[in-house]
């Protein structure tokens, strides 16, 4: 075969779906048992590829950590991001178990070791709460953002990663109207 000839498909690799199906499987195995109990061969083999590969595109455990804690942080797509009623409308996706809950899951768990912890903080810090605070505007917007992130990660682990109560108990239509207040006059601050 000469080497402008492709090698035949079985022998060509997909990148882009090998890097997602990595991603997957450390998002399950760090959201499901933290950093330090997480290994790069059985991510690996719940990937689906060798360690090698993985090592190839993530370069380290942190590497593979990082990417796949940004890869879960929610985007909000099809939320309406007007400030109006935004409260309201983020409550009713918690509510609705329609955002994803990796992230706060493997923050949570990745916490006692201290490189995990160390990259998470900052993650969260570029890719979660300074998008937050440019969309909040003055004043004290990076205030108001870590306030919001925090209100709505303790409410989503405590309803849905440790539910420590029966969802109709944890979750009342009281308890739903409280953090959509809360949400909002975090927003309508001035």
């Amino acid at each position: 075969m000469d080497s402008a000839t492709p090698p035949p498909a079985r022998w060509r690799r997909d990148a882009a779906r090998t890097r997602a199906r990595i991603l997957a499987a450390a998002q399950q195995a760090f959201a499901e048992r933290g950093y330090g109990q997480a290994g790069i061969r059985a991510i690996a083999a719940l990937a689906g590829v060798n360690s090698a590969m993985l090592l190839r595109y993530f370069g380290s455990k942190a590497g593979l950590f990082e990417a796949a804690l940004i890869d879960a942080i929610p985007q909000f797509e099809g939320l309406d991001l007007a400030h109006d009623g935004f409260g309201a409308r983020l409550t009713a996706q918690y509510l609705a178990g329609s955002l994803d809950l990796r992230a706060q899951a493997m923050i949570a768990l990745s916490s006692s070791d201290p490189e995990a912890r160390m990259i998470a903080a900052r993650v969260m810090e570029e890719h979660g709460i300074k998008p937050l605070a440019d969309w909040l505007g003055p004043p004290n917007a990076r205030t108001r953002a870590v306030r919001m992130t925090m209100l709505s990660t303790a409410f989503m682990l405590y309803t849905r990663q440790v539910p420590l109560m029966p969802p109709d108990a944890a979750v009342d239509s009281d308890t739903a109207a409280w953090l959509a207040r809360s949400l909002q006059a975090i927003i309508d601050e001035r």
